[in-house]
Order: C-alpha cells, then sequence, then structure tokens
C-alpha cells in the first residue's frame, strides 16, 4: 500500500497495532488451521515491514473494560441511560444511529479499542520516549472495513496530532503485503509486543469473538461490586452462530440483564423491543453487547473467507487464550493500572474522558454525516 510506505519512509515514529482477532485468522492466509494462534509470529513480520513499535489492541481492549464497567455501575446506580449498548463496532453503532437515532444516548461513549490505542500511543507512549503526538503515527490491523471509517471520523483526534489512528490495514491486506515482500508467516520465530501497550491478559482477547466484551466488562463490574471474581462463563452462556443471548448475573444485591447480540437483523430486533419497552415505561435488558459480523470480529469481511467452521474455531482459540493467560482481568493488569496511575487517574475521570470517550458530542457529529 502506497499510503503506508509513505508512512514508514516519512520522519514520523511508525507504530502498529493488531486487533484480538488477527492473531488466529492471519495463519490461515499461509495454510495454517484455522483458529492457530500466531500472535508472536505477527510480531515478527510487522517488525519485518519496518514498524518501530508493535503494540496490541488488546492493550486498548482492556482500558476500554476499565471505562465501560465504570459507565455501566454509574448508569445503573442512577437508572438512566440503560441498556448501556456497546460502541466497539463502527459498523453497529453507525447502524443504530442511522436506523435508531432515538438509542444514541443508550451508546457507551468509550471509544473502541483501536482509537484508545491510538490515543494512548500519542499521549501516554509518546512523552515516555520523549516526543509529541504529532511525532508518532499510528497503523492498525483490523478484522473489518468499518474500522477504517471509525479511525476518521472527527472526534477520533488528539490535539497537536491529527487522528489517533492514521491508517487501517485489514488481515486480508497484510497478508497480501507480506506474501508481495517474501515473508513467510510459517517461517517466522515468535517475537513479544513492544512494552508497555504490549502487555495484555485474557480479557483483551476476548473481544474478537462474540460475547468476549460483555464477559470481560462484567468481569471488572463485578469486582467493583463485590470485590470476588466472576465466575468464568460456560460455553453455554455464549450464543451459537447468528443468534441471540440473554442471561442474567447476580452482581451484590442487583440481578443485571444482558443481551449478546450478533448481526444487524438481531440488532434490530433487540433495538425494536428496547424502543417498545420505553414506550410501556418497562426495561427488560440493562447491558447489550452488539457485533455486527456473525460471530464477532472473527468473522469479520477484513478475515480470510473461510465458512463458518473456521469462524467457530477462531472464537475458540481466543477463548482458549483467555483460559491460558496468568492476568483473566482487565483490572489486574500492571500496565493498565500504570496508565490510570500516571496520566489518568480512575476510570470516568476528567481525563479519562478527555482521551478515551467520545461522548454523546462524539455522536452527535457522526449523525451529521449519515
Amino acid at each position: 500500500m502506497e499510503e503506508l510506505e509513505r508512512l514508514l519512509s516519512s520522519k514520523k515514529i511508525v507504530a502498529v497495532q493488531t486487533a484480538p482477532s488477527v492473531r488466529v485468522t492471519l495463519g490461515e492466509e499461509f495454510g495454517l488451521k484455522p483458529g492457530t494462534d500466531v500472535t508472536g509470529r505477527v510480531v515478527a513480520a510487522l517488525r519485518m515491514l519496518g514498524f518501530k513499535y508493535v503494540f496490541d489492541t488488546d492493550f486498548g481492549a482492556e482500558v476500554t473494560v476499565l471505562e465501560e464497567a465504570q459507565e455501566l455501575l454509574e448508569r445503573l446506580e442512577q437508572q438512566e441511560r440503560l441498556p448501556l449498548f456497546t460502541s466497539c463496532c463502527p459498523g453497529w453503532t453507525r447502524f443504530c444511529l442511522k436506523q435508531f437515532p432515538t438509542l444514541e444516548q443508550n451508546l457507551s461513549e468509550c471509544k473502541a479499542p483501536q482509537q484508545i490505542l491510538g490515543s494512548l500511543a500519542k499521549t501516554y507512549f509518546a512523552k515516555k520516549i520523549r516526543k509529541q503526538a504529532k511525532d508518532v503515527a499510528v497503523v492498525s490491523i483490523m478484522p473489518c472495513f468499518s474500522k477504517k471509517l471509525e479511525a476518521k471520523e472527527r472526534e477520533h483526534a488528539i490535539a497537536g496530532a491529527s487522528q489517533d489512528v492514521d491508517l487501517v490495514i485489514t488481515t486480508h491486506e497484510l497478508a497480501q503485503m507480506l506474501k508481495a515482500k517474501g515473508i513467510d508467516l510459517r517461517r517466522l520465530s515468535d517475537e513479544e509486543f513492544d512494552n508497555p501497550l504490549g502487555v495484555t491478559g485474557g480479557a483483551g482477547a476476548l473481544f474478537g469473538a462474540t460475547g468476549g466484551i460483555a464477559e470481560a466488562v462484567m468481569r471488572t463490574a463485578y469486582h467493583a461490586t463485590t470485590g470476588g471474581a466472576l465466575p468464568r462463563f460456560e460455553s453455554n452462556m455464549r450464543p451459537a452462530l447468528g443468534q441471540i443471548k440473554e442471561y442474567s448475573i447476580m452482581m451484590g444485591d442487583r440481578d443485571v440483564h444482558l443481551a449478546i447480540v450478533q448481526g444487524y437483523p438481531n440488532a434490530s430486533v433487540v433495538c425494536k423491543r428496547v424502543l417498545e419497552e420505553k414506550r410501556n415505561g418497562m426495561r427488560s435488558l440493562d447491558f447489550v453487547e452488539v457485533l455486527g459480523c456473525i460471530g464477532g470480529c472473527v468473522g469479520g469481511p477484513g478475515q480470510p473467507d473461510t465458512g463458518e467452521d473456521a469462524v467457530l474455531m477462531r472464537a475458540a482459540a481466543l477463548h482458549e487464550r483467555d483460559r491460558r493467560l496468568p492476568l483473566r482481568s482487565a483490572h489486574d493488569n500492571p500496565a493498565v493500572k500504570k496508565v490510570y496511575a500516571s496520566m489518568l487517574g480512575k476510570p470516568g475521570s476528567a481525563k479519562a474522558k478527555k482521551f478515551l470517550h467520545r461522548g454523546q458530542r462524539g455522536y452527535a457529529e457522526m449523525l451529521k454525516t449519515l
């Protein structure tokens, strides 16, 4: 891609981040079994392309968890703007704003993980390497084309720089670039992400599969409320491909009702239900995760196209990664804690909202473009 070549040959420090789902999909482009975890080899390949720093979008996802959990707890306490809808999927947020604009107030005000990581790379990390935001460029490897639009939205900007994310490349586009450069992923040795924006655990990995965002957020919300650890979700708490799943979690003295939604037809069904309940002064849901693609980001249009079985295997690989990693919950991540301690204060603080949230004003700007 010419745009990437221009960035890499510029005087900017070019960092790259890779989405949770990419590690279990890119291998298929090189003949590996669907769901093969090639995390370390992806890092090595990106360094070979010339990126100065390689970060993990999972880190941005874990920051998203803390912000969204705080947002959920505040709304539950105030009993307003419920249910809270997730906003990580740009296809879904655009769909919601266009088809159901009155639900704008229900969308989470948090930026998506790629935008949060980009924001932190150009502020927190830039300061660590004694650079300014304008000196750093951030490229994202993402599972869908909607992420390209998300990166260009005006509310995703850092003072002193252009956007949180400068360029987005899909998984398939990355594979084409690697092949053009003669880089065979199968032959590479594992390398590690760069610190501190590469220290991640299971919570961030879950964002790549349907149901994972809700599980990660509820782990932190549950801990904040009870001081305990939320039992791991069993497979029967996750929806089958193309289905909606509902369940409730007792959190202290409150029964929190959740829905996991995948695909736009299902999203439409749930949105109509929420609006009907509002008209009747009712509410049956508190927190709704919505991802536009069946199976979640592992089934995104920028991924290798290898069928439903592959989507299931990719999702299973992310859940296995969550089980395997020692850090289970975002609030236990020491690198995330350090970002808050040194820069943001606490989740939901004024600084956190400045750098990590788009807010209702941001959605109002989006509505003007739809």
